[in-house]
Order: structure tokens, then sequence, then C-alpha cells
């Protein structure tokens, strides 16, 4: 498994690198950051609008979370920007959680309960990306350069409404973390 997930990042580093242009052409800016959802809750698009296939989509998050996990990138914390530990990685996903419940039967008094969970791949349901954006004025062509990426999670509030994308850490592809400057 640690053989095909490392082959797996390899390739997807490579078609990153295919993909995004190797940073020719006058620089439009060195930092952009935006979301990416992986599966849209909107029914009504077309599957590949804000979506990725099932298969593909699992994949990815695997191959990102795998890689924070194991080292073979350099994690940093969303809001201090200092590296984490692999300990602190593992805690990231894991959610703390309390519950006021109402007992069902009288005097259906309330009581606090503590629940712990796990991060499921499922639970990641966007990617953020922070990139360097390049134009070759020649032929109009933009190329991207990845710099870092982010899984989010859903967050939710008491009542059950969405609160907005939690995110997790940065995984950085470069040797300097990109926010510093």
């Amino acid at each position: 498994m640690k053989k095909l997930t490392f082959i797996f990042l390899l390739i997807f580093s490579g078609v990153l690198l295919i993909s995004c242009g190797s940073g020719k052409g006058e620089l439009l800016t060195e930092r952009i950051q935006y979301d990416v959802t992986l599966k849209s809750p909107e029914t009504d698009l077309a599957w590949w609008v804000q979506n990725l296939e099932g298969p593909k989509r699992e994949k990815l998050v695997q191959a990102v979370i795998t890689s924070a996990r194991e080292g073979k990138v350099k994690v940093y914390d969303v809001m201090t920007s200092k590296q984490l530990s692999a300990g602190e990685i593992l805690e990231r996903g894991t959610r703390t959680e309390l519950l006021t419940l109402q007992r069902p039967f009288e005097p259906y008094e309330n009581y606090d309960t503590v629940i712990k969970r796990e991060l499921q791949l499922s639970d990641i349901s966007r990617l953020r990306f922070l990139e360097e954006w390049y134009l070759n004025q020649d032929n109009g062509k933009i190329t991207k350069k990845v710099i870092a990426v982010c899984p989010l999670v859903e967050s939710y509030t008491e009542t059950g409404e969405l609160r907005g994308y939690q995110p997790l850490f940065w995984l950085s592809f470069v040797r300097k973390f990109p926010l510093e400057r």
C-alpha cells in the first residue's frame, strides 16, 4: 500500500508539473488561493462540474492525507504557519464534539456527552490550493505552479447548519513555507 501511495503521489506531482507548467512567462501573482469542491452538492449540474469522479477523488484525498501523515511533505498549521509533527497531524484529524441530549424518560433532563470522531476521507469535501500564476504574453497561455494544498472539512453549527469549511493544515510542495515572505 505504501509503494502504491508513493507511486500515485509521484505521478500526481508529475501531472501537476506538466499541467501547470514550469512558471515560464511574466509572473502574474506569487500567491493566489482558491477552494476546489471535490464533490458538488448540486445535483442539477453536469457530473464534471465541481466534481471529481469517485475513484479519482478518493485517490487524490488518500494521497494528500497519506503524504501528510507519513511525513512525505512538510505540513504546516493554517493559523500560525508552524510546522506540525506527526502527532499534531493525527490530532487534526480527530474531532471532539460536546452534545447536549435529552433523556428519553422522565424527568427528561438534559445531559452532556462528548463524542470523539476520527477523520474519514469522505469528510474532506474541498481542497484549497495556493499557487503562483504566470502569463506568456506571446500566446496568452496561463501557467500555474502549485505551492501548497489544504484539505477542508465541513463545519456545522449546533443546529446542523453548514457554518463553512474548516482547514486542517497546509501541505507544502516548496522548501520555504508559502505564506512567509
